[in-house]
């Protein structure tokens, strides 16, 4: 996949090596005009070499210009084309899949990963690019001036060249584990400023301070290492090269005293010299850099490479008729499980699914709209296997409808629109049958009013029926509903579910309101525990026999 994508860009990233090429070969020739400059005989001569050595200033001063303003166009649609992809990959694979790494993972991808490709990769490579033309045209200039010098040159080279590949694997090993812990940084931040309320209400900003300072000094000392051990490849180079200053200067005035060059071409050589050993040493950390970047870049390319649980999977198109569940085992977890579960939703019913916390109601709809651990028995979907269908089309076709409300900083009406093509009418319906459009209408700018971030300028009743309002919009034939009411008040509450189940579709609902009023509207009541199904019916069938729903109703109704 990334592969593509520079192969997409491969045009103008060709286009842009032009000019790093031209300012290649210039720079050097630099050191060729202060020889001129130095060896003028006369006064006429100097004026000469001095309009040369302007002209010369102003061309390379262009080709600069043009070849970081090229550069900086191809890194900008790298990074374009990179998060674009990575954010399709994202919301192409399963819920299950996504799970599995933590928010944390993805965001370091979006920041450090692509950063360390886009610097240690693409400008890296222009950086290299630039050096090697140098090396080439200093070596053509020593070669024509003093071939002895350039065997003096080269054989420094050598060895500045070679000391920090002795580290190599030991730098790429650091900024390795510097990703991994900005991963973990990242994750405690999100999860500390996410409760930033219950933190300070509970008078626990002194620890989680204390926590976060161990997280950043743990980062801290990561990026560290790897400076440092990348600084010690670099400070060896530096070593040799400044012993091969002062031998290869030394060897110039001999040449001097022996006739041989100019004071010009000393001038010259010795700054030729620096286009060396400094091309050299750059392209050896150059080649510890790209080194180095393939471990993240391999792990970017797996992720972007990764098949959807979604992909070759039959869709589901049309509304769904009928759920069929045949003797269903699911392993959750290692001490839970769905247990030989048997029943039926057919078309237009209210269901309700009930029990203690931990009975395994919220596993039942994951195992209809999510991917998860594999299953035995059968599951039809409109006569269809599920392990066959893509379970993100069902979602499509009945939307799942989650207890965590999903709200972003924007207006009202995208928020329940989604950015999808809906009037402002029908945004205006779905808010009413969720009973909030009273409140938004009182708004300066209606359904135009922005909800600020994380919906601080609405109740949470409000925010809830908002979301509850795009379920509305899209009139489905169906839709689960996992405990939509969780922390509203009883009469907000009782007030949505009562909407929802006045609407004509299918309603397969998780909910903890034992509200009789409500649980005389399902048509079923199915009682769960520890993954079983323990009792189904109606609310007067299951009340008459005074079994486990009877006592849950005792206990938590109003």
């Amino acid at each position: 996949m990334i592969q593509a994508i520079y192969k997409k860009n491969a045009g103008k990233f060709l286009f842009s090596l032009i000019p790093v090429v031209i300012v290649g070969i210039m720079a050097p020739m630099r050191s060729y005009i202060m020889q001129l400059l130095i060896d003028s005989r006369d006064y006429r001569e100097l004026l000469e070499k001095c309009l040369i050595a302007v002209g010369f200033s102003i061309g390379v001063f262009f080709f600069e210009w043009l070849s970081r303003k090229s550069q900086t166009v191809v890194v900008r649609e790298l990074e374009k084309d990179l998060r674009n992809q990575l954010m399709r990959k994202l919301f192409s694979v399963s819920a299950d899949q996504f799970e599995k790494k933590g928010t944390a993972y993805y965001l370091s991808k979006f920041t450090t990963d692509i950063r360390i490709i886009l610097d240690d990769g693409v400008n890296n490579i222009y950086g290299m690019l630039m050096q090697l033309v140098f090396l080439i045209v200093a070596v053509i200039y020593l070669l024509c001036a003093e071939p002895f010098i350039l065997l003096i040159v080269a054989a420094v080279s050598a060895v500045q060249f070679g000391v920090p590949n002795v580290l190599k694997k030991k730098i790429a090993s650091s900024r390795k584990e510097y990703t991994e812990a900005v991963e973990v940084y990242l994750d405690g931040v999100k999860n500390d400023l996410g409760g930033h309320k219950v933190i300070r209400t509970f008078d626990a900003v002194k620890q989680i301070l204390g926590k976060q300072e161990g997280l950043s000094d743990f980062v801290s000392r990561k990026n560290e290492y790897a400076s440092r051990t990348l600084y010690w490849a670099q400070t060896l180079a530096s070593f040799v090269n400044n012993g091969a200053f002062l031998i290869v200067l030394g060897s110039c005035m001999l040449f001097v005293a022996a006739d041989r060059i100019t004071v010009g071409e000393v001038v010259a050589i010795t700054n030729m010299m620096n286009f060396v050993l400094t091309p050299c040493k750059m392209l050896a950390g150059g080649m510890i850099q790209l080194k180095a970047m393939e471990k993240v870049k391999a792990e970017l390319e797996a992720l972007l490479a990764q098949v959807s649980e979604n992909d070759n999977k039959e869709k589901i198109e049309e509304d769904i008729q009928e759920i069929c569940l045949d003797n269903v085992v699911q392993r959750i977890s290692d001490g839970f499980s769905l247990n030989h579960l048997t029943l039926a939703f057919e078309k237009g019913r209210k269901y309700a699914i009930v029990g203690k916390s931990g009975s395994g109601k919220s596993s039942v709809i994951k195992l209809l709209t999510e991917y998860g651990p594999a299953y035995t028995g059968r599951v039809l979907v409109n006569g269809r296997e599920l392990s066959k269908l893509n379970r993100e089309s069902i979602m499509h076709v009945s939307p799942v409808c989650y207890q965590q409300t999903y709200i972003f900083n924007d207006t009202v009406f995208n928020n329940v629109a989604l950015y999808q093509d809906y009037s402002r009418d029908e945004v205006v319906e779905a808010l009413q049958k969720a009973g909030v459009y009273n409140v938004i209408r009182k708004l300066p700018k209606g359904v135009e009013e922005e909800i600020l971030e994380n919906g601080k300028n609405f109740s949470g009743g409000e925010l809830q029926r908002i979301a509850l309002a795009r379920i509305f919009l899209r009139k489905k034939a169906a839709a689960f509903l996992d405990e939509i009411t969780s922390g509203l008040d009883n009469a907000t509450a009782y007030e949505i579910e009562k909407r929802l189940l006045e609407e004509d579709m299918t309603i397969i609902s998780i909910t903890h309101r034992y509200s009789k009023a409500l649980m005389q509207k399902y048509d079923e009541i199915i009682v769960m525990d520890a993954g079983r199904i323990v009792e189904r019916g109606s609310f007067d069938e299951l009340m008459a026999k005074e079994e486990e729903f009877f006592h849950l109703y005792k206990i938590l109704s109003e």
